[in-house]
């Protein structure tokens, strides 16, 4: 099959963009990391300065993960038609029946069972849902996640974090994820995401709300 001559700039393009935003930059890092391991005698002069130099490849790594992060995220809203969301009703959000207040355990249930996110729109589709039924309620709240049968794709991990990061920063006192048939150690202990906050994970959804039971009486 022929490659359609319309599609070759593009691809230039963004074959260049990947080469200079990413793959100059780890080269580099890569390089000055491997002198200075490979001779640990080098003048400190020289030291100081492959240091300034991996340390400027580091930010323009950071400059190009921050614009891919952008362009996604804005992206899947532009497939969304955000114009158009924004004048209809939240409410009728399809994903709005995936989240659940339990008041009286001050928790969030959010079930993920079965969703692949396959893209910035999916994500956005189920993170709005999310958002303004947790956002309405204008408190913080602890947080058991269904991560039954869900999958992320690569194209949508940059979103997915980003939005997930979003809802634990601003709401999350404490987070649980439970997948049914995951085999999870007893010892285990609640580590802390991105976000700051604590994440365990649980083989089941009564194991989960036992966990943020133990967590309530904690606080």
């Amino acid at each position: 099959m022929s490659e359609n001559p319309r599609d070759v700039p593009q691809t230039l393009g963004l074959n260049t963009k990947v080469e200079e935003d990413f793959v100059m930059p780890l080269t580099a890092i890569k390089g000055a990391l491997e002198l200075l391991r490979d001779f640990p005698d080098i003048e400190n002069d020289k030291r100081q300065r492959f240091v300034a130099s991996a340390l400027h490849e580091c930010a323009r790594l950071e400059a190009g993960i921050e614009q891919l992060a952008e362009s996604v995220y804005e992206a899947g809203r532009r497939s969304l038609k955000l114009e158009d969301d924004l004048e209809s009703d939240p409410a009728q959000n399809e994903y709005n029946d995936r989240v659940h207040v339990l008041e009286d355990q001050k928790t969030i249930e959010i079930d993920f069972t079965d969703i692949h996110f396959v893209d910035s729109e999916t994500v956005n589709a189920v993170y709005d849902a999310i958002e303004h039924i947790v956002a309405s309620t204008n408190r913080k709240w602890y947080f058991a996640v269904n991560h039954h049968g869900c999958r992320v794709w690569p194209e949508a991990w940059v979103a997915f974090a980003h939005r997930g990061k979003k809802i634990n920063f601003m709401y999350s006192m404490g987070t649980v994820q439970f997948e049914t048939g995951r085999v999870v150690p007893e010892n285990q202990k609640f580590r802390r995401n991105s976000a700051g906050v604590e994440v365990k994970e649980a083989a089941t959804r009564e194991d989960a709300l036992a966990m943020i039971a133990d967590l309530r009486s904690d606080n």
